[in-house]
């Protein structure tokens, strides 16, 4: 998988494309559409991430280092076919990892409570998080916080 290249007519039929906007006016109704659809997005994202916990057996499987090196790793090379530099959306999407993997775990332990003791698989206890260092990568607090192993 690549990423799409998203032409201005894809976010709206009379957005002016950059390279012809006549003034601020345009510039800024490109980026507020488009800052709305990264943030719907990221909401659908919220969808999927909620739904894979219904098929993680224990809070300890939640946290996949070995997914989130994936994932990152094919962001970055999503940025570089896309003209945007690397090294800004690596931590931009461990960043958006993170906070996704902290809705799962929340949403995996609000959905057992909910479920009669019977119905409830056992499950080790999460571990807590921990503070957030500035400049440690965010595959490194995934780990250190959930643990190494898938």
């Amino acid at each position: 998988m690549s990423p799409a290249v998203v032409a201005p007519e894809d976010l709206a039929p009379d957005l002016v494309p950059p390279e012809a906007v006549a003034g601020l006016g345009d510039v800024r109704r490109g980026i507020d559409l488009i800052d709305a659809r990264i943030v719907g997005l990221l909401g659908l994202r919220l969808r999927y991430v909620l739904a894979a916990a219904d098929f993680k057996p224990d809070i300890a499987s939640i946290p996949a280092p070995e997914r989130v090196r994936q994932m990152l790793d094919e962001r970055a090379a999503w940025a570089a076919e896309a003209g945007l530099a690397p090294d800004f959306i690596g931590p931009l999407f461990g960043q958006v990892a993170e906070w996704f993997i902290r809705q799962q775990v929340a949403h995996w332990r609000a959905c057992r409570a909910e479920r009669p003791a019977a119905d409830r698989r056992s499950s080790a206890p999460a571990p807590s998080p921990s503070a957030r260092p500035a400049g440690q990568p965010a595959l490194d607090r995934v780990e250190r916080v959930h643990g190494a192993g898938d």
